[in-house]
């Protein structure tokens, strides 16, 4: 396993790039929960980090920008940092405390995924990933926290980078960090020379997990990302507008603008619907499931402005919705070879060769008839 790592910030920070380069801290003033969600690098060095209640963040750095938090936002701009890797390697996962992994173990050139995975995450967040390039995801997110922004540090032995550093690394609460100190494990190198056992006598299971990841055996696996299945977009008219016209040319940019997120998401619409909603509060809809998915702005709109050119609705109307409730990984990336069976040959070789240009020839075999009768499934074909 190969695993390149990006860092990028918490994408609540993300979020305002107009404040880059001053002391920055999100959290929000609430009676239950007021802790500090993230803090920029700029506040880090007068002792803000996540997880301290805020009036203490105050009392460090009161010359930083307080902002409240935006999960929507933040979950949102995580979907579309992970739409915008998925082509570069098999598996991907993006999290809000901004880290990008991506498993590049059988790209044939993960050079090139990784420097376009540097453009992509910079182009997102406005600002250069530090990256790692290691074994497994601790040691390569390990990596990338001691990269400058926009360099690349590559390991090659996760124990022999991990041994020196310090045991506070581990992903443990407080108390269990403590409980190393006073056990004298100060450094990765002391915790390896455990047995699982022995700690997972002190710790519970996060004792063995941490001897595990300590001696670079990496048993943590990443979550692939996978597309989602539905997708919407609307505009609001203020005056309603009555004109057909108006609605066709609204109705295009909008198929554009789903053009470009299934683009990004490797999806294609399944089923299409578009709804208007009229000033008396009433609503009039039609849909349709498709045969073949639709991923194009000209497929899209084809059928679509078809639908309001032959629609007669009752104006005035104030919202047009355009929705696409069933999504399929299809298409240009990540493409399913075919759905339901029902691919010509040629699509299925046009296919393969998709694969083969971006995994190299040998993932592709063909399989031929051996010992059909054999309860081995392995020894059926060749």
């Amino acid at each position: 396993m190969r695993i390149c790592c990006g860092l990028i910030g918490n994408l609540e920070l993300a979020q305002r790039q107009d404040l880059y380069g001053s002391p920055v801290v999100v959290g929000a003033w609430e009676e239950e929960k007021d802790d500090v969600v993230a803090a920029s690098e700029e506040a880090l060095p007068f002792g803000v980090v996540p997880g301290m209640p805020l009036r203490q963040a105050v009392h460090l750095c009161p010359q930083a920008t307080f902002v409240p938090p935006n999960p929507e936002a933040a979950v949102h701009l995580r979907e579309l940092i992970a739409s915008a890797l998925y082509d570069l390697a098999p598996i991907v996962e993006v999290r809000i405390e901004g880290i990008a992994w991506l498993d590049v173990s059988g790209v044939p050139k993960p050079g090139e995924s990784i420097r376009e995975t540097r453009r992509r995450l910079r182009a997102a967040i406005g600002r250069e990933p530090r990256l790692g390039l290691a074994p497994g995801p601790f040691s390569s997110r390990l990596a990338a926290a001691r990269a400058r922004p926009g360099r690349l540090i590559r390991i090659e032995d996760a124990r022999e980078f991990l041994s020196p550093l310090s045991s506070h690394e581990l992903p443990l609460d407080e108390e269990q960090l403590e409980r190393l100190d006073l056990l004298g494990l100060r450094t990765l190198r002391a915790v390896a020379a455990l047995g699982q056992r022995e700690l997972e006598s002190q710790l519970g299971r996060a004792g063995r997990h941490a001897v595990l990841l300590a001696r670079g055996l990496e048993p943590d696996q990443l979550t692939p990302w996978s597309p989602p299945l539905f997708t919407s977009t609307h505009r609001q008219f203020d005056p309603p507008v009555e004109d057909r016209e108006a609605l066709l040319f609204v109705a295009r940019a909008l198929c554009g603008d789903l053009a470009v997120e299934l683009g990004l998401r490797g999806a294609g619409a399944k089923e299409v619907r578009v709804r208007l909603i009229f000033e008396s509060g009433s609503h009039e809809e039609r849909d349709s499931l498709v045969r073949h998915p639709l991923s194009s702005a000209a497929e899209l709109f084809g059928l679509i402005g078809s639908w309001i050119k032959e629609w007669w609705p009752r104006a005035p109307i104030t919202e047009l919705w355009i929705e696409l409730p069933i999504l399929e990984g299809a298409g240009r990336r990540q493409l399913r070879l075919w759905a339901g069976g029902d691919g010509t040959s040629d699509e299925v070789i046009a296919a393969f060769e998709r694969l083969q240009e971006r995994h190299g020839d040998e993932v592709v075999h063909q399989p031929r008839p051996a010992l059909l009768s054999s309860p081995l499934p392995t020894r059926r074909f060749a």
